[in-house]
């Protein structure tokens, strides 16, 4: 969910919300700050987890962020208590993690070797950290999410580039908090690495609407049309994947 205000944007310093303890009070004015470009008026977005990032342009003054936080921490405060009864408790760090996009399921063993590194060996997913706590792991999880996931996506775009007949300059792999994907005006397509999670189906989707928008850069009649031609239901899959991140893991997103 998100907010926006049409005053002049804010900023200060920040952190990220932090729900592990499923018992711990709401704090509604802790938060982390992303600047982009593109944005004119500043946005709230509480995440499932309960984290908050305030989005406003890079030249938005501290005093500012501060001022539009507290203006709306009434509605961050319902938000959160909003998606505290949507969401059942979860642990602050997995045992297992489903990848249904490629049908893989993985055990996760934490250890304290401390080596900051990740590997994969029968079924399990094996966690060095310095000690096994979230602030340590999730990094950790993270990153080795998006680098199994870059050959898997690149697949994907090239089956869906030979389908489709349009083909993209330049593919990454990402991990974006609130983007499936995009496509810049250069012809490089970013993907979220978190596409691992969600069904087939729906990974194959959000490729073929990234690759559209190599004919056209905007969501236009034309736009849809296209997409249609490649994939007829697509409005079931757009309705799905707007919500799919209400129940994304703690993990993924925090």
């Amino acid at each position: 969910m998100s907010n926006s205000s049409n005053e002049t944007p804010p900023i200060v310093q920040y952190s990220l919300l932090d729900d592990s303890n499923s018992n711990a009070p709401v704090e509604p004015l802790a938060w982390r700050v992303r600047t982009s470009k593109r944005v004119r008026n500043p946005k709230i977005q509480v995440f499932p987890h309960g984290g908050v990032e305030v989005v406003v342009h890079p030249r938005t003054r501290p005093r500012e962020i501060e001022a539009f936080v507290r203006e709306n921490s009434a509605w961050i405060e319902r938000t959160r208590l909003e998606f505290r009864e949507l969401r059942p408790d979860e642990k602050a760090l997995p045992d297992r993690i489903e990848l249904p996009a490629i049908g893989e399921s993985l055990a996760v063993h934490y250890s304290g070797k401390g080596t900051g590194k990740t590997r994969e060996a029968q079924g399990i997913l094996f966690v060095d950290s310095a000690k096994p706590d979230p602030a340590e792991c999730r990094p950790l999880l993270r990153d080795w999410l998006k680098r199994k996931a870059r050959p898997i996506l690149r697949d994907a775009v090239a089956v869906q580039r030979d389908f489709t007949g349009l083909s993209p300059r330049r593919v990454q792999v990402r991990l974006q908090t609130t983007r499936w994907g995009s496509c810049s005006t250069t012809g490089t397509l970013s993907l979220n690495a978190a596409l691992l999670l969600r069904s087939p189906e729906e990974l194959r989707y959000v490729v073929i609407h990234e690759l559209c928008h190599l004919e056209h850069m905007n969501h236009s009649k034309q736009y849809w049309r296209l997409v249609s031609r490649f994939e007829p239901d697509y409005r079931r899959f757009e309705h799905r994947l707007n919500r799919a991140w209400q129940t994304s893991p703690q993990w993924l997103i925090g």
